[in-house]
Formats: structure tokens, C-alpha cells, sequence
């Protein structure tokens, strides 16, 4: 599976932050379907708004 980072659709667009999401993106047999996201961050920008109101506020990674 491949898709330009142009083609998936743009979720958010803040200053020094673009977010971008494609759902159903494709199948991970046994796993279900997945998704895409691309993020595009400036250096210094600040998560933690984005990250409020998940788990303990940060990001949830399985690793």
C-alpha cells in the first residue's frame, strides 16, 4: 500500500502543524483495516494541546 502525502486529506491545519488522515486506507490481513496519517510539525511546536484529554495527556504508542 502507498499514497502520496498530497493525497491524504488534510485534518488539520494550525500554524507550524498540518495534520493529515486518511481513513480506511487499507487492509492488514488479520489485523482489519488501518489508517494513514501524516504529521507535519516546525521545530518547536508545542503537542501537548493536541494531546489533551488522551490517556494521561500523551500520545499512546503500543512500543
Amino acid at each position: 500500500m502507498r499514497i502520496a502525502k498530497k493525497d491524504v486529506p488534510v485534518r488539520m491545519n494550525a500554524p507550524g502543524a498540518v495534520v493529515r488522515q486518511q481513513m480506511n486506507f487499507g487492509d492488514a490481513t488479520g489485523y482489519g483495516t488501518i489508517g494513514a496519517e501524516y504529521f507535519s510539525l516546525s521545530a518547536g511546536v508545542d503537542l501537548a494541546p493536541l494531546l489533551q484529554g488522551l490517556e494521561n495527556n500523551l500520545c499512546q504508542s503500543p512500543h
